[in-house]
């Protein structure tokens, strides 16, 4: 099957959203597909995709000054788009959509190409700054509405997604398919405590709590700033890492001086991805938490990407985070926006060695038995398939 994928992502950065697109079209190839991914060229010149074996890029050009990057990148994605279509003919079109992209729409309006639909977040919830102007807001839920009703299959990462669309966008249920974010067991492995601190030149004596990511409002980590005194009066040496950079980073940075804990909290900032699985590994315990910023949890991540490292997880109690873990018996959940709970969680993990080390396996093993890339591609395959059969059945 041949599959164009298109995204708003700059596939040189490794973040989450690169990371998927890149991962899930690296399965697809290995599953014998055909894959080519039209995604803007990135901001140092690179295509992005160039060390992914057999995966195709076709970078689309932007202009990154004054406020034109949208519409270069519109007027850019048009332009590939249709040469695409026309002169590759890809069997099945993967929309990775990011909020304002509109060009799909476009070129695909006259049913030429069956398309499945990724959404990953609902624009009146994501976006920031000038986006959030009403017109601009009501332009993008009017594309979301019609590419959901239009396409053949909608897909998301969270099933409160779906939902939201099924109720308010009318898309119809039987339409609808989750497929969850997932990790590369052969990247992200255990590790030693000893030998990841090693490398990482860690000197103190812990325990070491760790979190990797983005600073967004929804992960919550002032929650977890908030929990250390707790956890520092039963571990005077404990360490909080903070792996990551982003949107909340100097409000956390304020809260860290004013609470006193600057030698309990360190901010490691942005490390190299193949660093990542090392700094999950100096941790004695890994975090996840979700504050309700947005009606929906999301599917970070770094939860399969801790897990597969064999390191037990404190995340927030309730649908996507708490609910999994539990049900895999691989960590602890705490009540919403709550730092003592976190603390009670974390605590009862770093008194407890045994619990740690059989939350930490049994979390591996479900990683390796349905949570990998692999795994999630064998899910977006049946869904292009049932796209294009769709397609067939009603032409």
């Amino acid at each position: 099957m041949r599959i164009l994928a298109y995204c708003d992502e700059d596939l040189s950065v490794a973040a989450g959203g690169a990371r998927q697109v890149l991962e899930l079209a690296k399965a697809l190839v290995s599953l014998g597909h055909d894959v080519t991914i039209a995604a803007p060229e990135s901001a140092e010149g690179r295509g992005g995709a160039h060390d992914w074996d057999r995966v195709k890029m076709r970078p689309i050009s932007v202009v990154r000054r004054g406020g034109l990057r949208p519409f270069s990148f519109l007027l850019g994605s048009l332009r590939v788009l249709r040469q695409q279509l026309s002169d590759w003919r890809p069997d099945v079109f993967l929309w990775f959509d990011s909020p304002g992209q509109m060009a799909p729409l476009w070129v695909l309006r006259n049913g030429s190409c069956p398309y499945v639909y990724f959404v990953n977040g609902l624009p009146h919830e994501e976006v920031q700054g000038v986006w959030q102007r009403t017109p601009i807001r009501q332009l993008l839920s009017y594309g979301l509405r019609h590419a959901a009703r239009h396409a053949q299959v909608v897909v998301s990462i969270c099933p409160e997604v779906l939902t939201s669309l099924r109720r308010v966008q009318d898309v119809a249920a039987e339409r609808c398919v989750v497929v969850r974010n997932g990790v590369d067991p052969e990247r992200f492995v255990p590790q030693s405590h000893e030998t990841a601190r090693a490398k990482l030149g860690l000197t103190g004596r812990g325990p070491y709590i760790g979190f990797v990511g983005g600073f967004f409002p929804w992960h919550g980590l002032d929650t977890l700033i908030e929990a250390v005194p707790t956890v520092a009066k039963a571990y005077p040496s404990v360490q909080v890492l903070l792996v990551g950079d982003g949107q909340t980073k100097r409000a956390l940075e304020d809260l860290v001086q004013r609470t006193h804990l600057s030698g309990h909290v360190q901010f490691v900032g942005r490390a190299e991805f193949d660093a990542v699985p090392t700094w999950i590994g100096a941790s004695d315990v890994c975090v996840v938490l979700h504050k309700p910023t947005r009606s929906y949890p999301g599917d970070s991540m770094k939860l399969w990407e801790y897990l597969a490292c064999g390191r037990p997880v404190v995340t927030t109690a309730g649908p996507g985070y708490g609910d999994t873990v539990e049900a895999m018996g691989s960590g602890l959940a705490a009540k919403p926006d709550d730092p003592e709970d976190v603390a009670r969680q974390l605590l009862r993990l770093l008194v407890d060695r045994d619990l740690r080390l059989k939350m930490g396996e049994r979390g591996r093993t479900a990683v390796l038995e349905s949570h990998t890339w692999a795994a999630r591609a064998a899910q977006l395959e049946a869904v292009c398939h049932r796209a294009l059969s769709g397609r067939r059945a009603s032409s």
